[in-house]
C-alpha cells in the first residue's frame, strides 16, 4: 500500500513538471512585468490578465477624458457625442 502511494506521488511530481512550463510558454503568468517580457504575451489592464499575441491596437485619442481636451485642434481628435469618448478624425 505504502509503495503505490509513492508511487502514484512520483508520477503525480513527474507529470507536473511540464504541464507548468507549458503554462508560461502559454502566457499563463500572473505578473504584469512577467507577462510583458515573456516574448509573444501581452498584459491587458482591463481584463487584469497576460494573454498570447501583441496588444491590440488602440485610439490615441481614447486617452482624452474631457472634450474640451479632445477637441483641441493640433490633436486630430474630435468627441463622440453618441459614443460619449474621444475618438480619431477620419481621414
Amino acid at each position: 500500500m505504502r509503495g503505490s502511494i509513492v508511487i502514484l506521488t512520483a508520477a503525480m511530481l513527474a507529470l507536473a513538471g511540464p504541464a507548468a512550463a507549458n503554462a508560461a510558454e502559454g502566457c499563463m503568468i500572473g505578473d504584469a512585468a512577467l507577462c510583458t517580457a515573456e516574448p509573444g504575451c501581452h498584459w491587458d489592464v482591463n481584463k487584469r490578465g497576460c494573454y498570447p499575441g501583441p496588444l491590440p491596437a488602440q485610439d490615441p485619442c481614447a486617452a482624452h477624458e474631457k472634450k474640451d481636451v479632445c477637441n483641441v485642434s493640433s490633436l486630430n481628435c474630435q468627441w463622440s457625442d453618441g459614443a460619449n469618448k474621444c475618438e480619431s478624425k477620419p481621414k
